[in-house]
């Protein structure tokens, strides 16, 4: 019903692979699959994923991070990863590492910022190129394609804060710390 590639796959008739932990998709076009770090190569693996492709889209709610990390053999052209726009982006922070977590959407605890998700990508070699105006995903390039194609700006200025809840996003966990990475 609801992802950032729906209409990629609806209108545009792009192919690709869909996988999601709890959805069940009668049609099988959506790959029940629990994604973590240690898994997501061997499910590209699984699933014939190219080792050169356009677009990875990450939003897992919670190990996007982590996940992203671990993809090492694999190189898509653009990410498209969903962060966490509560945590300001003069920070470096994600929640420390669990394989078994699942988000219950009720507080702010969950993914990464979209500086420590910047620098990430510079070690991967991708450039920050923009942010969804709801402060919910991030846009990442290929760094070889962003040069004379894209206006390369600082993250103060691409971040953008939550939408959710009047523009406060989920309210603030009081128990649980993110860490600086």
């Amino acid at each position: 019903h609801e992802c950032n590639t729906l209409y990629l796959s609806r209108w545009k008739r792009w192919k690709g692979l869909w996988m999601d932990a709890t959805y069940l998709d009668k049609r099988g076009r959506v790959k029940q699959e629990r994604i973590t770090a240690e898994n997501i190569q061997a499910l590209f693996k699984k699933y014939q994923v190219p080792k050169v492709f356009d677009l990875l889209s990450i939003d897992i709610d919670g190990n996007d991070y982590w996940v992203w990390k671990a993809i090492v053999d694999y190189h898509p052209r653009v990410v498209v990863i969903e962060y966490n726009s509560t945590v300001a982006p003069t920070e470096s922070k994600t929640i420390p590492y669990d394989s078994n977590w699942m988000w219950d959407g009720s507080t702010n605890y969950f993914g990464a910022s979209l500086l420590a998700l910047k620098q990430l990508g510079e070690r991967k070699g991708y450039t920050l190129v923009g942010c969804d105006a709801s402060g919910t995903n991030a846009f990442f390039v290929k760094q070889e394609l962003v040069r004379g194609r894209f206006l390369v700006r600082e993250v103060s200025s691409l971040y953008r804060p939550p939408s959710a809840f009047d523009g406060q996003g989920h309210p603030r966990d009081p128990g649980r710390k993110m860490i600086e990475v």
